[in-house]
């Protein structure tokens, strides 16, 4: 089964294209129907360290999954964009922390921004609604993937994912919601409730969904997220431009950029 969504890999797999661009693996979902003259969005989805290799299986997660769903395939058509990192590769540039200061690290995101070129050259791909999602070492490279490039993006949604506050001016103009449990023992909750200050600080338009409880794996919840729940603890803070819808993909496919 795949990350305890009642998938099985073979099934995910099919839905996911494999491709490759040099030595990037990547996987490719289409909308189920893709009709003449129209234009759809495209989902970029970065992957953890567990999805770290060149399989070109394991860069499928829990939310790649979901959006594997039939029924969401005909409520949300898009292309979703799986790209793996390999071995010494990183979503950004080298993590400024002590433990990374011997390490040999490459930066990923490059190749990730051509492989989106050409898609959108291969396909008709709506360049108004481009959107990032990721978690843990995906939800990193989120803030560094609309970091590198606020212009490309329309919306984003980083799950528990270290976050750097001089970022948050560049940042300014884009939907965002956070997601993290305060629970979390790998990254701590305090990079999503400073992404949150600052970003708002700036007036930035930005939500954020702190899960009472939860550990690590805050993906399950974010990527099922349909509205807040007080008696579990989920609750969501926003800032004052941003869009209260509570259904998560709901909100994601009403942002698009001006």
């Amino acid at each position: 089964m795949n990350r305890g969504i009642g998938i099985e890999d073979e099934s995910l797999a099919q839905s996911y294209e494999a491709r490759a661009y040099g030595a990037m693996p990547y996987r490719l979902m289409k909308p189920l129907h893709v009709e003449p003259g129209r234009l759809y969005p495209l989902i970029v989805s970065l992957h953890g360290s567990g999805g770290v290799g060149d399989d070109n299986l394991s860069n499928l997660r829990f939310w790649n999954g979901v959006m594997a769903q039939p029924r969401w395939r005909e409520q949300f058509p898009a292309f979703v964009l799986a790209p793996q990192r390999r071995p010494g590769g990183v979503w950004g540039p080298k993590p400024d922390m002590p433990e990374a200061a011997d390490l040999y690290v490459r930066n990923d995101l490059p190749s990730t921004f051509e492989i989106i070129e050409l898609l959108q050259r291969e396909f008709p791909i709506d360049e108004n609604r481009i959107y990032a999602v990721g978690s843990s070492g995906g939800g990193a490279g989120t803030w560094n993937i609309i970091a590198a490039k606020p212009e490309m993006f329309a919306a984003a949604i980083p799950v528990c994912g270290r976050f750097n506050p001089a970022y948050a001016s560049r940042l300014k103009r884009l939907p965002i919601w956070v997601f993290h449990g305060d629970a979390d023992p790998l990254i701590s909750v305090e990079f999503s409730r400073q992404a949150f200050a600052a970003i708002s600080e700036v007036g930035g338009n930005i939500k954020y969904t702190e899960l009472r409880g939860v550990k690590h794996p805050s993906w399950i919840q974010a990527f099922t997220y349909h509205g807040d729940d007080q008696s579990k603890g989920y609750m969501t803070r926003a800032s004052e431009s941003a869009d209260r819808t509570t259904q998560v993909w709901q909100w994601l496919f009403r942002q698009q950029k001006p």
